[in-house]
């Protein structure tokens, strides 16, 4: 996957407006990346600079990123993505345009071959298109499109958060990040594609995923102590109780239902036993 997002990176369209170069941020301490990156050095036109973050966490890889980061802009996509041609120029006439400091597009789901029905039926693997221009919200906001303007990082000196080691820290960057002023909108035409493997593609993957989702409201939790916390809990905890009874009844009308209702009672379960500092997921390896 990570070959096809570079091979994609390399056919980007500029319209001769900037130029640009990659960084891959390797977090494995043993580089299983290395021999890939080093071939394609080799074959591609685009620069690409290669690097190792030992520690294993998300914002880790992502601050080592940001610190080789070079130009005026940064561009953040996952390496189970590949763009469309325009990708990067879309973002950077639409920040223009705008006058904004990022701009984010849509995530697709992009399937090898043809998935299970309930997949497809709960479409469980999409997610939200908001019009061009449109200001997001934090909640809206997350890094596996967007093209931000450096100053956020070097003059803003905001930083994604290190102690978010499973998930989240890149909606708390751009909670951050709109504190301070700062602004982004949605792209519409500036599309990336997400590889659902097969892994991807069992029932205990999306489980799995909602308990981390769950738990990295921890974050939130912090500045709702004593009272002020008790409403989110139990919206939570009532949330999951509506989905444990719906159960067996969304059971009888598709795995599609059923599995909405897996997803949503173990993320509504996990946001509730955060609030008692309960972590089910200690090391996220999806």
């Amino acid at each position: 996957m990570l070959e096809h997002l570079l091979r994609a990176l390399d056919l980007q369209e500029t319209g001769g407006l900037f130029d640009f170069s990659a960084v891959v941020v390797d977090n494995d301490v043993n580089g299983p990346a290395r021999e890939t990156v080093e071939r394609l050095q080799s074959e591609l036109v685009t620069k690409i600079e290669y690097a190792i973050e030992p520690e294993q966490t998300i914002p880790a890889a992502r601050n080592h990123a940001l610190r080789l980061a070079r130009g005026n802009y940064v561009g953040i996509i996952d390496d189970d993505e590949f763009p469309s041609k325009q990708w990067l120029v879309s973002l950077f006439r639409a920040i223009q345009t705008f006058d904004v400091d990022g701009a984010l597009g849509p995530v697709h789901p992009f399937f090898d071959k043809q998935p299970p029905a309930w997949l497809l039926k709960s479409r469980i693997c999409e997610r939200p298109v908001l019009q061009t221009g449109t200001l997001l919200e934090w909640p809206q906001t997350r890094t596996g499109n967007v093209l931000l303007k450096k100053d956020i990082f070097d003059k803003g000196r905001l930083s994604f958060d290190l102690k978010m080691k499973t998930g989240g820290s890149d909606q708390v960057f751009f909670r951050q990040a709109m504190e301070a002023g700062y602004r982004f909108i949605a792209v519409k035409e500036a599309p990336v594609y997400e590889r659902i493997s097969l892994e991807r593609q069992k029932k205990s993957y999306y489980v799995k995923r909602a308990l981390v989702q769950g738990q990295n409201n921890k974050v939130y939790m912090r500045r709702l102590r004593g009272f002020f916390g008790v409403p989110m809990a139990l919206k939570s905890a009532v949330a999951f109780l509506v989905y444990t009874i719906a159960l067996p009844f969304s059971a009888c009308l598709g795995s599609h239902l059923s599995m909405k209702c897996l997803e949503k009672g173990a993320y509504h379960m996990s946001t509730f036993l955060t609030l008692f500092g309960v972590e089910l997921v200690k090391k996220r390896d999806f």
